[in-house]
């Protein structure tokens, strides 16, 4: 099992932003995860991206309980990527923006030439490898974001609305991309959008949140 949850519960200022009895997630799947604005998306996504910590219950990732200490917490991330919504690029050209993963964790320069080429071509951004990351488009930016995340090869990607306020050529070129990485890498994905019609698309398993709490787990039909 990938991830699962026992009475995992998230609180804000006094007010309960999610409350999850039970949670399970598999490795290898895509799940898109439905709601509603406010609905608790982006809480889960931090909580799973070990980003934030519960205010109370037990999380696991690949069978063993996250303790929330700050060596468990870097050896665990480098295997989880989060995708934001609205993901920033940093100043100067696309190739350093996507390298950056890479460089952090020490990977020779020739390598991390390698594996930016590769994943540029993979988000279909290979002609803007020497580009100035601050003047793309929105769908651009996700596009080149995404493959910042893929390079480092996370076994888990989190991706917060990752189609929100993009054309409709970029949205279906981003859908597409993360059919591709499951299918090939096996990746597991999960997904928060605002579209069901995406979810059925995409996704083997489609959640349901609903004011800080899953109300149901719909399957493909």
């Amino acid at each position: 099992m990938l991830f699962e949850a026992a009475k995992l519960t998230r609180t804000f200022k006094g007010r309960e932003i999610l409350n999850l009895s039970q949670f399970k997630l598999e490795k290898g799947k895509i799940y898109a995860l439905i709601g509603a604005n406010g609905a608790g998306k982006t809480t889960l996504l931090n909580l799973l991206a070990l980003l934030d910590k519960p205010t109370s219950g037990q999380l696991f990732f690949c069978g063993q309980e996250v303790q929330y200490n700050r060596q468990q917490l870097l050896h665990l991330r480098r295997r989880i990527v989060l995708v934001d919504q609205h993901p920033i690029l940093f100043t100067g050209p696309v190739w350093k923006n996507v390298e950056f993963g890479l460089k952090v964790r020490g990977i020779a320069k020739k390598i991390r030439r390698e594996r930016t080429e590769e994943v540029l071509a993979l988000v279909g951004m290979e002609e803007f490898y020497l580009a100035d990351a601050h003047k793309l488009s929105g769908g651009e930016s996700k596009r080149i974001a995404l493959a910042r995340a893929l390079v480092i090869e996370p076994e888990v990607l989190l991706c917060d609305e990752p189609t929100a306020n993009v054309d409709a050529e970029n949205q279906e070129i981003i859908l597409q991309i993360l059919k591709r990485i499951n299918r090939k890498k096996q990746t597991s994905i999960l997904l928060a959008t605002h579209y069901l019609s995406q979810s059925r698309r995409l996704a083997h398993h489609t959640l349901l949140l609903e004011h800080g709490a899953l109300s149901e787990t719909i399957d493909p039909a």
